[in-house]
């Protein structure tokens, strides 16, 4: 196999992959075997026709489909350690050439974790707690702390976005928005709504509806970005122990068990809720 890497902006990058006939082969030749063991012709027991036979029944284009499918994540994997790349989405695929006896051309497109300059954060945060008592953990809960720390929180989150500097490769924040989209699909679906019937209750046409959570995609992604960046520059870490005390607080089983296999999620909301107190506190 040869491999070309062409970088993008945003640090989005496209693999081309040239893969030779012989590399490929033996995968087709497995894939080909599975697909005659279950043809069925009349006279012959299921997968003992003749192969000449056997061949006709076959469609050719869910064969190659199947190579793909099963050839295309290993040289994916090679390439990008070639080349010592870490991406951080699902590569985006397309066939350029799959031919039998040709070699195979294949384009992915995927991107890494952008570069993020943080700026003078800590004097943009200060300058906002300098405007009122700070919150801290464990102050008393009443509705007028609770508001205080909501409008703090925000305002900080305002001051970030502001203040950092990053640059979103189009297809990370148009993924996001699409898994944003089909959330809110499903919502409507569940609610017993088409979607026009949504749209004409919120006034907006599909462009609108589109352009509206490619924003809050790209707003996500920046902030999730930053903070943990901030993490990372801060040695914001959590400890096994803080994971188990918020699991082991839970007393629905249910929810328990899922936090128990969802703990690396659980630990990066425990890291970013935890960096944003560090903030809260400059």
């Amino acid at each position: 196999m040869t491999t070309a890497l062409n970088k993008l902006p945003g640090k989005a990058f496209e693999l081309t992959l040239n893969i030779s006939w012989p590399e490929i082969k033996p995968v087709y030749e497995k894939v080909l075997d599975l697909f005659l063991s279950e043809v069925e012709i009349g006279g012959f027991r299921k997968g003992k026709a003749p192969k000449d036979l056997a061949l006709k029944k076959i469609d050719q284009g869910k064969v190659l489909n199947e190579v793909i499918n099963e050839a295309l994540p290993k040289f994916y994997s090679d390439a990008v350690k070639e080349h010592n790349l870490t991406p951080i989405t699902t590569p985006r695929a397309r066939v350029v050439q799959a031919e039998l006896d040709k070699d195979w051309i294949f384009k992915a497109t995927s991107c890494e974790k952008p570069e993020i300059d943080l700026g003078n954060f800590q004097d943009a945060i200060r300058s906002i707690n300098a405007k009122g008592k700070i919150w801290k953990p464990g102050d008393e809960k009443t509705a007028e702390k609770a508001e205080d720390k909501s409008q703090r929180v925000s305002e900080i989150i305002s001051k970030l976005l502001e203040t950092a500097k990053l640059e979103l490769p189009s297809a990370l924040v148009e993924q996001e928005a699409n898994r944003l989209l089909a959330q809110l699909v499903d919502d409507v679906r569940q609610a017993g709504l088409t979607m026009d019937q949504y749209l004409a209750s919120k006034n907006l046409n599909p462009e609108q509806l589109q352009s509206q959570y490619k924003s809050q995609a790209e707003t996500t992604l920046k902030l999730e970005f930053i903070l943990e960046e901030i993490a990372k520059t801060q040695n914001i870490t959590i400890s096994q122990e803080e994971i188990d005390s918020v699991i082991n607080h839970e007393t629905d089983l249910k929810v328990k068990e899922n936090l128990k296999n969802q703990a690396y999620l659980l630990a990066s909301i425990l890291r970013r809720e935890k960096t944003l107190t560090y903030l809260s506190n400059l």
